[in-house]
Parts: C-alpha cells; structure tokens; sequence
C-alpha cells in the first residue's frame, strides 16, 4: 500500500465512532501522519481510543504506520520518536496485532529503540514492550505458495537476489515455515529445542536441502554492500546481510550440519572465509561477523565425526587468514571442541 501523504479535512474531522471500520482507520491513518509532523496538536486521546478499536487493519496498513515510524521514509525524525513513542507506536501496535502479517523488521527495530526512550518508563512502557515482544514471537501464517515478506526482506541486496533466483524453491511445500523456524535464531548457538525443530521441519520441506544449499551459496557469494538496517540513529550500514536476513541465515548455517552430502562441509567453510574476511581480504573488519562466528561454530561443534578432519583443516585454513579478533577467538575454540571429540 502506498503511502499517501494528503490530509483531508473529512478524515481529520470525522466524529470516532462513525460510520465503519474503514473509515475510523482512515482517520487513525490521517491522525497518526499528522502527530508525526508535530502538526496533531489535541490528536493523542483520538490516537489513544482508536488503538483500543477493533477495525480490522490489512497487512498493507499495519506497514504504512510502521514504515511512518522506522526508516529512510519514516516521518518522524528518531530523536523525536522517543519523546512521541506513547502518542505514534500503539495505533501502530495495535494495526500488528490486527493485520495478518506485518513488518517484523520495523516493528524489531522500534522495540530496541524502547530501551532507550525515557518515554517508556514504568506500567505504561513495559506495557509497550511486553505487546512489541508478544508481536515478535507470533507465528507468521503460512499460505502455500506463497513466502512471508519478512523472509529474504529487502533491506539488503540478498533478500531480493535469492528471491528472484529461487522462487518456485523457496515456496515449496514446507520450505516458508523451515525458514521461518531459522529466522527465529538470534544466537549464535541455538538451543537443544531449537535444533530439534528445525530437523523435523527441514526433512517435512519440500527440497530442503537444496534450500539450504542454494541459499548458503548466495550469501558465500553475496558482494559487500549499503545497506538499512533500520537503526533509527545510523541508518545505513555496510554488509552482506541486514539484521533479518541475517538470523535467517545463521539458522542455516547450524542446520547445514545435520545434512549428510560432500557439500556441507565446503561450504560452511566457505561462509566462514567469506563472511570473516573484509573486501580484500586481510585485516580485521570482516563482512560480517555474526555470520562468520554462526559458520565457524558449526564447522565445530555439528562436523564432527567422519566430516571432522574436513573440518579440522578449513578452521586451519580460517586460522591463518581471518584477522578479526572475535571470530578467531571461535575459531580457537571451534578448533579445541574438534580435538576433543571422539576419532
């Protein structure tokens, strides 16, 4: 749904409880662009009692609030969210909770600046928060054929990329959830729950493992890039993955693992060498360190066994070219845990 920046006096002044639901979420739409200029003096309790509403918010809606809010487009400048955060962010919590789907990385970047706003101190901010983290743990609905758009998001080269290369892969049966389950990891290793899930939907995805292969390749290969990574106060970074993507792909990574083919091993290495590296090559910036450390721990703890010397001379490999301080430090102990295990 495109933005659309006209302020008529109809919507503004339309009493709150008539006539339907569409036209109270104009209103609440018209209201909400308004308090973002700065120019809805008197609009806050109009905000406050149309968030309470049940008016049926679209996907489409929900991301307009949240795209007024978070990055380049946004309409409010971030100093200015924090002191605005009560006023602006419950219509955009409550259109979330209502649409079907809605902008996970939005709505992920607005719940780190919460931390941080003193506006959000108390009952009422807490409030805020427990709502923002309730959204991000929901369950994206999954329709076949068809894969969420917080999956391979835009906010980077790569997302779009794997999508145009792989789409009737990656709607395969099966696939939309796996994906889905893999961009829930936000560690670098996952918990025993975690893992387990992940097996049963990997062996329930159509491909799977192609999937998975086909995706690791893309981002072995992806360019170091600009991208947004909707920081409200550093808007742009440098990279080949954003935050959403990113989690995406370190779940790939610690799945990789438990897929038996001569392509595994490589190419978790690969990752590893290309993520823990910087453009040329030497020196201690790397193009991404979450991704090296995700590689670079699976290669240590999930390749062991038969696959274990393979492993073993790609983290010696690693060992000599990446300069990152962080990433050899798990290479170091992703090199011990091989030692360790039995053969």
């Amino acid at each position: 749904m495109a933005e659309n920046t006209t302020e008529g006096p109809g919507a503004a002044m339309e009493p709150l409880g008539a006539p339907d639901a569409r036209g109270r979420r104009e209103r609440a739409l018209a209201l909400h662009l308004r308090a973002c200029r700065g120019t809805g003096g008197g609009v806050d309790a109009a905000l406050v009692e149309l968030s309470a509403q049940e008016l049926d918010w679209s996907t489409e809606e929900s991301d307009v609030l949240l795209a007024r809010l978070v990055g380049k487009d946004a309409k409010v400048a971030p100093h200015e969210l924090q002191g605005a955060f009560p006023t602006l962010v419950p219509i955009a919590l409550a259109a979330a909770e209502q649409a079907e789907e809605f902008d996970r990385a939005r709505l992920g970047s607005l719940r780190r600046t919460a931390e941080s706003s003193p506006a959000l101190r108390g009952d009422a901010g807490a409030a805020l928060r427990d709502r923002m983290d309730a959204l991000l743990r929901r369950e994206p609905p999954f329709v076949p054929g068809r894969l969420p758009h917080h999956l391979l998001d835009g906010l980077d080269a790569y997302g779009p990329a794997m999508r145009a290369a792989h789409a009737e892969l990656l709607t395969g049966a099966g696939v939309p959830p796996f994906l889905g389950h893999c961009a829930l990891l936000d560690r670098t290793r996952p918990t025993r729950t975690w893992r387990r899930r992940a097996a049963v939907l990997l062996a329930e995805a159509a491909r799977g493992d192609e999937v998975v292969r086909r995706l690791l390749e893309g981002i072995s290969a992806q360019p170091e890039h600009r991208m947004s990574d909707l920081d409200p106060l550093v808007m742009a970074t440098r990279g080949i993955a954003g935050s959403t993507n990113t989690s995406l792909v370190r779940g790939l990574l610690r799945t990789a693992p438990d897929i038996d083919a001569d392509w595994v091993v490589p190419l978790v290495g690969a990752v590893a060498l290309h993520a823990g590296t910087g453009p040329d090559g030497s020196g201690g910036a790397c193009r991404s360190r979450p991704l090296a450390t995700a590689a670079v721990a699976a290669l240590g703890d999930a390749c062991g066994g038969n696959r274990g010397e393979e492993a073993a001379r790609w983290l010696g490999r690693l060992s000599g070219t990446v300069r990152n301080r962080p990433v050899a430090k798990e290479i170091a102990k992703a090199l011990e845990s091989l030692a360790a295990s039995p053969g």
